[in-house]
């Protein structure tokens, strides 16, 4: 289990004073599968570096949130590996992410949550990743007219029919490109249009789906 390693590895690296708790599925051995995360407790005495943390780990997504109990960081590493964690005390610090990390991050949850068969979640992310290519449809004719009032719409319409057609796709993870991967590919393209600079990577999305169907 590549979990218990990565304990191993974090625990060694924290800073004096801090402490750990491994939380969720990892704790039982019998529940961990090719889709499991690792959940982690931290109480920091400092700051520290994410980066630090996760070392020889390349983060390739990224969630941040503050709750009540703490700063919630859930990591998409470059391999497939997901991390969760809570810091109840300190804080993480986290590097610069991609331009397109929320629709990597979205893109990662997606394919986990319809790998595992939980099609009511999985569709709700899928469906947020549409209408994110959606929205890059959209701004494609207001850069090419030079507004963004269209009262009868554009030429580009039909770019809505390929939305479409992979909203009708089985929700499934097995195939490749699955539905998931079909929706970025699409999402990146018509980005790439409008931001020549911008260079989509769905690597890390890769490596989750091949790590979910693998053994643990």
């Amino acid at each position: 289990m590549w979990q218990q390693q990565l304990v191993k590895q974090i625990s060694e690296r924290l800073p004096a004073g801090a402490a750990l708790e491994v939380v969720g599925s990892t704790r039982d051995e019998g529940t961990v599968d090719g889709w499991s995360d690792l959940d982690l407790h931290l109480r920091l005495p400092q700051d520290f570096k994410l980066v630090e943390l996760l070392a020889g780990s390349h983060l390739w997504a990224a969630e941040l949130t503050q709750t009540a109990e703490g700063q919630v960081v859930r990591a998409v590493l470059a391999d497939g590996r997901r991390v969760d964690l809570l810091v109840e005390t300190g804080c993480l610090v986290l590097p610069s992410l991609p331009p397109d990390n929320d629709v990597r991050f979205l893109a990662a949850l997606a394919a986990t949550k319809i790998g595992r068969h939980d099609r009511l979640i999985g569709l709700h992310l899928l469906l947020e990743l549409l209408q994110a290519c959606l929205i890059q449809a959209m701004l494609l004719p207001d850069r090419d007219e030079g507004t963004h009032i269209h009262r009868t719409g554009s030429s580009l319409d039909r770019l809505a029919d390929d939305v479409a057609r992979i909203a009708q796709l089985p929700l499934d993870t097995a195939g490749r490109p699955n539905v998931v991967e079909r929706t970025v590919n699409l999402y990146g393209q018509w980005r790439s249009h409008l931001e020549p600079g911008y260079e989509p990577d769905w690597s890390g999305l890769a490596a989750v789906v091949t790590r979910g169907f693998e053994r643990p």
